[in-house]
């Protein structure tokens, strides 16, 4: 009797022990489990966050490119005076790079940072301020011989921002929209029954975008920056061909398919590697150059626009194998003296990151 209760003894210790065992190997699974999840929990966390910081990390970059590009410009004003032609500088006369607002691609290092950054003449888009859309639409309208589609455009356009700005409440036209037509789209309080101070305000303008289309950015960047009021700041002239669009180079300066195939191989070729000058590609008595002399400007008005982006190509094309998510910044300012603003501060007409 004895004896079997010592064999039973045994066989329930050792049913306990493999008991035990099962627990303990499970435990050590769910921890296994555990330490899996966490680990893939962290991993994902971190894809997640460091875009995130890098692109809060892209602000310090922009800001502080932005002062290294405003100290460029008024170095290179220093040494070579403001640009006075475009149109015929050589860039392989200098022993150093050119700063000059002819939206040539400029690639930089910032800290580890790949960026690249154009500089363009503030007056290059076309000017509707106030009443000069009027003389805008027009120019367009010059060279059109037969009253089609697109001068129907024209007409129309006329009517709707000289209705958005006026005062009154009457439609100059059958076509025109006025507070009622606005409401209808849901677009109340609209007009504005005033001048326009915003060029991205022109884009609530129907069929506006038909002629100056939203950029990559979702600016409307081929119709000339609007300064504040109290800039102090009037932005005059022709537009340069740096920043206005192919139907404005075609239409307003009667530029036909094969002139506009001339200049547009020539801009590339000027903003390449090789930086090849527009004087050798367009010589002045070119059928191009002849056209557009009188409609463009070549030489600066001093306000210049600066817009800088996250490079994701070399300088000489080739895609970069890192390339760092960040944001983007315009910005628009009159060109201060080496030595730094005259006043101690420098006035911007336009700041935006997108």
């Amino acid at each position: 009797m004895m004896m079997k209760r010592s064999v039973a003894k045994r066989i329930l210790r050792r049913g306990e022990s493999g008991i035990a065992l099962i627990s303990v190997l499970l435990l050590i699974a769910t921890g296994s489990l555990l330490a899996l999840m966490v680990m893939s929990i962290s991993k994902t966390t971190s894809f997640t966050v460091m875009p995130f910081i890098q692109l809060q990390r892209s602000y310090y970059v922009l800001e502080g490119m932005a002062a290294r590009i405003q100290f460029l410009i008024s170095a290179d004003r220093e040494l070579y005076g403001n640009p006075q032609q475009l149109n015929v500088d050589n860039y392989s006369e200098y022993d150093t790079d050119r700063y000059l607002p002819d939206a040539v691609p400029h690639y930089m290092d910032y800290y580890g940072t790949p960026i690249v950054f154009t500089i363009k003449d503030a007056a290059g888009p076309v000017n509707l301020q106030g009443t000069n859309f009027q003389q805008a639409l027009q120019q367009f309208r010059n060279f059109v011989d037969e009253d089609n589609d697109f001068t129907d455009l024209l007409e129309l356009l006329n009517y709707l921002i000289a209705d958005y700005i006026d005062t009154d409440d009457s439609p100059t036209d059958t076509d025109s929209w006025e507070a009622e037509e606005y409401e209808e789209y849901g677009m109340a309080p609209l007009p504005r029954n005033g001048a326009i101070t915003d060029r991205n305000e022109f884009a609530f303008i129907p069929g506006i975008t038909d002629l100056f289309p939203i950029d990559q950015d979702g600016r409307m960047s081929y119709i000339r920056l609007i300064p504040p009021a109290n800039a102090g700041v009037t932005i005059d002239g022709n537009p340069d061909i740096f920043s206005v669009t192919d139907e404005w180079l075609y239409d307003a300066c009667d530029l036909d398919e094969s002139d506009l195939i001339d200049l547009k191989q020539a801009i590339a070729d000027f903003h390449s590697f090789d930086r090849v000058p527009l004087s050798e590609s367009l010589p002045s008595d070119s059928t191009v150059m002849t056209k557009i002399n009188n409609y463009v400007r070549w030489s600066s008005s001093g306000v210049y626009t600066v817009i800088i982006r996250p490079a994701v190509t070399d300088e000489y094309g080739e895609e970069l194998e890192k390339k760092v998510p960040g944001r983007r910044l315009v910005f628009t300012y009159t060109p201060s003296p080496v030595t730094g603003a005259t006043n101690g501060f420098v006035q911007f007409y336009e700041w935006m990151f997108f």
